[in-house]
């Protein structure tokens, strides 16, 4: 989600300078953000931690947050002397609020993005543990603190911020190439092709277990277990993921912003699993219901290989038309007024902007 916003910053307003803190590996970061950027290798915040790639783990959730509140003012002053070491003119946070807490209390302008903020979620799994009423004040307050909360379609409603800019939906849009795809996988010119995708948790799969797909290859973009002849790793295929995206004829995955969004973009249908109660789910199944093909995939049929016949009944739904990725320019015209920049000629302000 972030790096489209900031690839059309830095486009409009070449003059800007990045630096992107995160702990993600340099070279996935390249392969996002387009142009020069400086690195930290940081992590923010966990968001909540998981078992797996669909079931939160709530004790070491609430461990996480009981420390990081415990001593929150002493955190909040410690980030703002690192955020004010790198002299930015503008963050963009997607979404660590103890960063923009950071940010409010070194005077630094703010922007936050994403289609979710993390009070939200911690209310839901963790209301009645101690304390969780003033963390999750804590929490909603500095999210308040930014100058604007960009969240993208399709999103929670986050009704308590008073800071919301909705913007249409943030995504890439892939290149369709099915022929190269197929014959990358040494399959005939009539197979279906889903692309398997569970985020980015592990979750034990074991594909020995499934009988052959007949008609199908499934391009597996997680760790799997075992061996299986229509299963082939997406690591193997020599075209970009977002290429991958845009020829599948379905995606088989949980429900999370960016593989939505993509597909939408991409009107690519999707199989999805539930995930373990997670609050955003409703909001972006109702968005795929209202704007795609979508069906539910009983986790137990994923296990056992089983899905064949939900690929066939979902790819055989009506395409509807493709979302359009206004989202991102919109949200680069929200940070570049942050810069200073919204009504500059582009280039003519070189600047940093820190993102975290």
């Amino acid at each position: 989600m972030t790096a489209p916003v900031v690839n059309c910053l830095t486009r409009r307003w070449p003059g800007v300078r990045l630096t992107v803190r995160s702990a993600a590996p340099l070279a996935k970061l390249r392969e996002h953000f387009s142009g020069d950027f400086d690195h930290v290798s940081l992590a923010s915040d966990i968001g909540m931690a998981m078992h797996d790639a669909l079931t939160v783990d709530e004790v070491r959730s609430y461990s996480y947050y009981a420390e990081l509140h415990a001593t929150w003012d002493h955190r909040v002053a410690d980030a703002a002397r690192h955020l004010e070491a790198l002299e930015p003119d503008a963050v963009l946070a997607n979404v660590p609020y103890l960063t923009l807490a950071a940010a409010a209390q070194a005077g630094i302008p703010a922007a936050a993005l994403c289609c979710l903020h993390w009070g939200d979620i911690f209310e839901h799994y963790l209301h009645g543990q101690p304390g969780a009423g003033t963390i999750r004040r804590q929490i909603r307050d500095a999210y308040a603190s930014a100058r604007a909360f960009v969240c993208p379609e399709p999103r929670m409603p986050m009704a308590d911020l008073p800071n919301l800019h909705p913007v249409a939906p943030i995504g890439r849009r892939g290149v369709p190439r099915k022929p190269e795809l197929l014959a990358a996988l040494e399959a005939p010119p009539d197979t279906r092709v889903a692309l398997l995708s569970l985020g980015g948790f592990g979750f034990d799969l074991d594909v020995s277990r499934w009988p052959r797909l007949p008609g199908w290859r499934i391009v597996a973009g997680m760790g799997l277990r075992g061996q299986h002849p229509d299963v082939i790793p997406l690591d193997a295929l020599p075209l970009p993921y977002i290429d991958v995206f845009a020829s599948v004829d379905a995606v088989i995955t949980k429900l999370g912003y960016g593989t939505v969004a993509e597909a939408g973009i991409n009107g690519v249908p999707v199989l999805y699993v539930r995930r373990d109660g997670w609050p955003e789910e409703p909001y972006l199944a109702h968005w795929l219901e209202s704007r795609g093909r979508v069906a539910v995939l009983d986790g137990s049929a994923l296990a056992e290989g089983r899905f064949v016949p939900d690929l066939q009944a979902l790819v055989a739904r009506t395409a509807p038309p493709a979302v359009e990725p206004a989202g991102a320019d919109q949200a680069a015209v929200i940070v570049a007024g942050l810069l200073g920049a919204s009504s500059a000629a582009p280039g003519t302000r070189p600047a940093p902007v820190a993102g975290a």
